[in-house]
């Protein structure tokens, strides 16, 4: 029986496709990662589909490559670098449950931010979510991707706010992780109180700790539960501009440590006006960028229904006391861009296409997590490999996001370049490719090895990979899940 046929058995023949140009969009994407071509697509509808296709290629040792996020892809963890079956999640995308008085949403994977932000607004809800991420991203990937949210006061663990989960490990078996394992299904929890919220466990394993950052090499996930927030009432944004980077520190962990701002970040002025560029007000990026001091933290204040303009009263009156003490001042303005006009980034997914393509029409990331105090050697060091290639600084975004409280750091490199320039585009995947080298060889934590950097990553870490090795083992025994990704 042909491949494709016992798909169709599982899925049904509508959702099983072997065309030519649809193998080919899913054999690469908008990385240096090279092409895989897989051999069929299949969307499976709901987790007995699920765990029928995952038993099936078990049975046949045949790899299969989880996707759940819309295209343009960028980091290679979706090409099927063995071959095999892509395994599309898209099709799953129901907002199980809203549960506003516990704030947090139950959804498959197929959910994007598109589609669900308006959905949960409606409740009085928002999601604590990444830097305008792109609309038909997947809001399930992108919490297993451990994507840093906006919103540090919030982030409470580096899981955060994945909560539950149901998934199908690579052996085939349906689990679900937290209080989510308990008896009955799902109404059967919500009937008695319920709401799939505490991640923990079951036992003293936390199982969701090894599926997430995984890049779908363990299991498949067919719902999670995703804390959400409150929308408050009333939000202020602020600016704090700097020529050096250092001098922002100081206010950041006091912002921080002490729990005030709701979103929170510090971006350089090639960021900044690349960011602006996606509200439209300013589509001049040159002329926006060059307004703009070299560093701005960027955050806001946020008040609740009650009080709340006396709220933002004492709020402000009190970062102004912080402020002076570290010796900034707060702004409403930066150059040509007001804070109203970065009010409307905040929260929200970019447009289409992307904002990171807007720039120069292609872009490349490098990011990983340090602190904040201990950034400014690896910002050297990128800007010292740029020189010797010949790439401006002007054509490279920085974005720092703290992360868990503040107690470290999501630390970020955006590469813009023109993808029609060969000459551009050769400096722009040296650059990439030097750079991740030796910021790796510093000492940067990537914590999320997408394969660009997985060989580098793992290379050093011989007792680490072997125990990494025997869980998948445990969860994969045959190596179906998502082969060629991390070190196994």
């Amino acid at each position: 029986m042909s491949l494709n046929q016992d798909l169709s058995n599982i899925v049904g023949p509508e959702w099983v496709s072997a065309e030519e140009d649809l193998l080919a969009a899913y054999s690469q994407d908008n990385s240096f990662v090279p092409p895989g071509m897989p051999e069929c697509v299949v969307r499976p509808g709901n987790t007995e589909e699920v765990r029928a296709t995952v038993q099936w290629a078990n049975n046949g040792s045949t790899p299969l490559t989880p996707v759940s996020s819309g295209g343009p892809r960028i980091r290679g963890d979706t090409i099927p670098a063995k071959g095999g079956v892509v395994l599309d999640m898209a099709r799953m995308n129901k907002i199980i449950r809203i549960d506003p008085k516990n704030r947090v949403v139950v959804i498959e994977p197929g959910v994007t931010f598109a589609q669900l932000a308006p959905e949960i607004e409606k409740q009085g809800l928002r999601l604590a979510g990444p830097l305008l991420p792109r609309a038909n991203k997947s809001v399930v990937a992108s919490v297993l991707e451990r994507e840093p949210t906006l919103m540090p006061r919030h982030h409470w663990d580096v899981c955060d706010p994945l909560c539950c989960m149901e998934v199908v490990f690579g052996s085939g078996d349906a689990f679900r992780t937290g209080e989510a394992a308990g008896p009955g299904g799902l109404e059967g929890q919500w009937a008695i109180g319920g709401a799939q919220k505490f991640p923990l466990g079951p036992h003293q394993v936390d199982y969701h700790r090894l599926v997430q950052g995984a890049q779908g090499t363990m299991g498949v996930v067919t719902w999670a539960t995703v804390k959400c927030e409150l929308i408050p009432e009333v939000k202020r944004p602020f600016f704090v501009g700097a020529q050096r980077l250092e001098d922002l520190f100081g206010f950041a962990y006091e912002l921080t440590k002490k729990g005030y701002g709701e979103e929170l970040f510090i971006v350089n002025r090639v960021q900044l006006a690349a960011l602006v560029k996606e509200t439209g007000f300013h589509p001049g990026f040159e002329e926006t960028m060059e307004s703009l001091p070299r560093w701005s933290l960027v955050f806001c204040i946020a008040a609740g229904k009650w009080f709340p303009d006396e709220q933002i009263e004492y709020l402000e009156k009190d970062l102004k006391a912080i402020a002076q003490g570290q010796g900034q001042t707060l702004e409403n303005t930066l150059g040509r861009l007001t804070a109203s006009q970065i009010l409307p980034l905040l929260g929200r997914h970019s447009g289409d296409p992307y904002w990171k393509y807007n720039v120069r029409g292609g872009f490349r990331e490098i990011f990983f997590v340090t602190t904040l105090d201990r950034f400014p050697p690896f910002l050297d060091l990128v800007h010292r490999t740029a020189a010797e290639i010949g790439v401006s600084n002007d054509r490279i975004g920085v974005y720092l996001q703290p992360i868990v409280q503040g107690s470290s750091c999501h630390c970020e490199f955006d590469l813009f370049f023109d993808p029609e320039d060969e000459n551009e585009t050769s400096k722009a995947r040296t650059l990439f490719e030097t750079a991740s080298s030796r910021l790796i060889e510093m000492g940067a934590f990537f914590s999320r090895p997408y394969p660009a950097w997985a060989e580098e990553v793992y290379a050093s870490r011989g007792q680490f990979v072997n125990s990494l090795k025997k869980v998948k083992s445990v969860f994969d025994p045959n190596h179906v899940m998502n082969p060629g990704k991390l070190c196994f």
